[in-house]
């Protein structure tokens, strides 16, 4: 192989790692406070999505989820119908991927069922809400109050008091679940 050819390929490799060390940089405690932080500004869903945009994740389903909800949010601050289906479809997409690569995780399960609930309704992404929802339960029910991710679960149970549109016993069950991990 001649000299610049050889220059080019190392070039390339090097750009193509510090690309993929940027792109993975964000932690999953940094989505989860950039994703918690969405409501207060649409820019933040775009933000997150774009920080995750070149990461590949394919083995880390739950930093997969919070990219799809991030991209799915980020639909509303994009210009033009087109667009905003192609962020909405490709979070959707995204979404259903890491669920299905691990099915039985709330966190994931919330991210999908909280991006169900804000999604417009003519997008018909609702078939999902109510698994999600009693997965989301019964694993919270089972998870100890002094788990590390206690703030995390904390934050779920008061969104789904507020959005979830819960029925008596799950809105029992959530208060109580909402006390149990805000004492910690």
């Amino acid at each position: 192989m001649s000299r610049p050819g050889s220059s080019l390929l190392i070039f390339l490799f090097l750009v193509t790692s510090i690309q993929q060390v940027y792109a993975q940089k964000v932690t999953v405690e940094e989505a989860r406070e950039q994703y918690f932080a969405m409501d207060k500004s649409g820019a933040v869903a775009l933000k997150l999505y774009k920080s995750l945009e070149n990461a590949d994740l394919s083995k880390n389903p739950v930093m997969l989820a919070y990219r799809g909800a991030a991209s799915a949010a980020a639909a509303g601050s994009a210009d033009g119908v087109r667009k905003k289906l192609e962020f909405f479809n490709r979070g959707k997409g995204e979404l259903d991927k890491a669920a299905g690569m691990k099915p039985l995780d709330a966190e994931i399960r919330f991210l999908r069922l909280a991006t169900q609930i804000n999604a417009p309704g003519f997008l018909g992404y609702t078939s999902d809400i109510k698994s999600d929802k009693a997965l989301i339960i019964n694993t919270l029910s089972s998870v100890p109050a002094n788990h590390p991710n206690a703030y995390l679960y904390q934050r779920i149970c008061s969104f789904m008091l507020t959005h979830a549109n819960l029925e008596a016993t799950e809105k029992t069950t959530v208060n109580q679940l909402h006390v149990k991990f805000k004492s910690k």
